[in-house]
């Protein structure tokens, strides 16, 4: 089951939140800014990060900022009342992997986690699976069921140039 941290200053989003979260299956832990959200992260394993950008002590860009600054990869949801195009493009920039704004659709919201945790996922297992298909970027093999087959760097690229990597999470070797 994948863990989600909700890092918002007001209880009630942080309870809503929760509550939807739970609902659909995700365990959910809360933190009420940014610098309490880095301790959450020191002490458990978080898969994605549901984050607001207005809170005191640190906002949802510092805290973005810093998370990027370890060349992390966990994947950070902006949930956020700041509907200026500015607003969106400063979370970008400084490294969020998607935006939307208050009031919140749940099921947009359930559909972008789900999307942002399946991408983190191929890009840590470095593989993509497709049917009874599994292409591995680590070995550059193709397998079904028993038959597994070794193909070239280039040939490997060229096969899975057209499967839903997120860019710059395919291995390089020279």
């Amino acid at each position: 089951m994948f863990h989600i941290l909700v890092v918002d200053d007001d209880k009630h989003t942080r309870m809503l939140l929760r509550a939807i979260l739970e609902n659909a299956n995700y365990t959910v832990s809360t933190a009420h800014n940014g610098k309490s959200a880095l301790e959450a992260l020191d002490r458990e394993h978080i898969d994605l990060v549901v984050l607001d950008i207005m809170m005191p002590e640190m906002d949802g860009y510092e805290f973005t900022r810093v998370i990027r600054d370890s060349d992390t990869s966990l994947p950070i949801l902006m949930v956020t009342a700041k509907h200026m195009p500015e607003d969106e493009k400063r979370g970008f920039l400084v490294g969020t992997d998607d935006y939307i704004t208050k009031p919140i659709d749940e099921e947009t919201m359930l559909l972008r986690i789900k999307a942002l945790l399946r991408r983190a996922q191929i890009v840590s297992q470095q593989k993509i699976v497709i049917g009874d298909v599994t292409l591995d970027y680590r070995s550059f093999t193709v397998s079904r069921k028993d038959e597994v087959q070794e193909l070239p760097q280039k040939e490997f690229m060229l096969l899975t140039s057209s499967c839903p990597i997120p860019a710059g999470s395919l291995p390089v070797s020279s």
